[in-house]
């Protein structure tokens, strides 16, 4: 699934391609893509020129002006540019065509019966069910020390809260076993048994390794692409995660792998204290 760092580069891109080009056609392959009718989504974004383009923990936000698209890719989807216009199918589930002064521009949204397409008037998107429950941002000021203090008084794993985006927005599995490693805390400590100055550790390492895999565009192993058609880089500066059975970078140890909150869990039991 994209995470910060991937729904990051993917709106930048969007953005670097159609940013102040008009729509001139769009069109969904199915009624469930979108939450409104096929007929109104294309009639309440052709004419649209796009704005700008933004993130909300793991979903891209496009300005359209009087209308603005919310887009979850959820686990596999991704936004391509096409050669030309193409009617939407299984896989190009969203497609829009921008125009200006050179070629057409064709976007398309592909997988997206996994995810969605939503348009919301402006300032109403912060009722889109998934943005109404997003926790702070981890560039944003709220996302502290002192949040974080707060938010691990709780019994439950330190992975678990990580994972929960009504606590930190945007993290997923790779990055949050990338975020631990780096502290040195293992993904199962309770959260409320974390020193101060782990969790300033914790916050310091969300905020580095989220940077760096921006700047690396992005962690690929099979479905991530950018809007460009290219892997990321991030991939090959994972510590952990997807690497049990290596030696630990850090002290050699073998790391393991484990199920923790659900999911499969990366970790070196020797460097990442347990509680």
């Amino acid at each position: 699934m994209p995470e910060l760092p991937e729904v990051t580069v993917i709106s930048e891109d969007v953005a670097a391609l159609a940013r102040g080009l008009e729509v001139l056609r769009a069109a969904v392959f199915r009624p469930d893509v979108t939450n409104v009718e096929p007929e109104e989504f294309e009639r309440r974004l052709v004419g649209r020129t796009l704005r700008g383009t933004g993130r909300r923990g793991k979903i891209i936000v496009l300005d359209f002006g009087e209308v603005v698209g919310i887009v979850h890719l959820v686990i596999s989807g991704r936004v391509l540019r096409l050669p030309g216009w193409r009617e939407p199918d299984r896989m190009n589930t969203a497609v829009l065509e921008f125009g200006g002064e050179g070629e057409p521009l064709v976007l398309a949204f592909t997988r997206l019966w996994l995810g969605y397409f939503d348009l919301y008037e402006p300032g109403e998107e912060d009722e889109h069910p998934l943005i109404s429950r997003l926790g702070p941002d981890p560039f944003s000021e709220g996302f502290s020390v002192e949040y974080l203090e707060d938010a691990f008084r709780r019994k439950a794993s330190i992975k678990g809260l990580l994972l929960d985006q009504s606590v930190v927005a945007g993290l997923g599995n790779i990055y949050v076993d990338e975020v631990l490693f780096a502290a040195g805390v293992h993904p199962t400590r309770k959260a409320d048994t974390l020193t101060p100055e782990e969790t300033r550790k914790v916050h310091a390492a969300t905020r580095d390794i989220l940077r760096r895999a921006i700047e690396l565009r992005g962690t690929t192993f099979d479905s991530y692409h950018d809007a460009f058609g290219e892997t990321g880089g991030f991939q090959h500066e994972l510590k952990v995660f997807t690497r049990a059975g290596e030696p630990c970078p850090r002290c050699g140890t073998r790391i393991t792998k484990s199920r923790v909150a659900g999911r499969g869990t990366y970790s070196c039991p020797a460097c990442q204290v347990a509680g």
